[in-house]
């Protein structure tokens, strides 16, 4: 099922980009280091309250209110990898030319 593996992905995924974002820092401190490191930490918030509170699917069926909060923590999750796009991006053109 997508949804288990988003949910046991997500805090993975929050974490990689968490790390990228401190290493963008500590190399060279441009304010797409920071937006990175936003980004990941709302998509590790939303992945970690997802895996702790919801819990993956596990076999019974669910009530309507978990796959709305499914749909909004991946919303949240999603929000996030964007930040740390934009971020990315905000990096790479403020790197100096050659």
């Amino acid at each position: 099922m997508i949804t288990n593996a988003s949910l046991v992905a997500g805090p993975i995924v929050g974490l990689v980009f968490l790390l990228a974002g401190v290493l963008l820092w500590s190399r060279a401190r441009s304010g797409g280091a920071v937006v990175v490191t936003v980004g990941a930490l709302l998509t590790l918030g939303a992945a970690v309250y997802a895996l702790a509170v919801l819990r993956p699917f596990v076999g019974r069926v669910y009530d309507d209110g978990w796959y709305q909060q499914i749909d909004t923590v991946e919303a949240l999750a999603t929000l996030g990898l964007l930040v740390c796009a934009a971020g990315m991006v905000a990096h790479g053109l403020a790197l100096p030319r050659r």
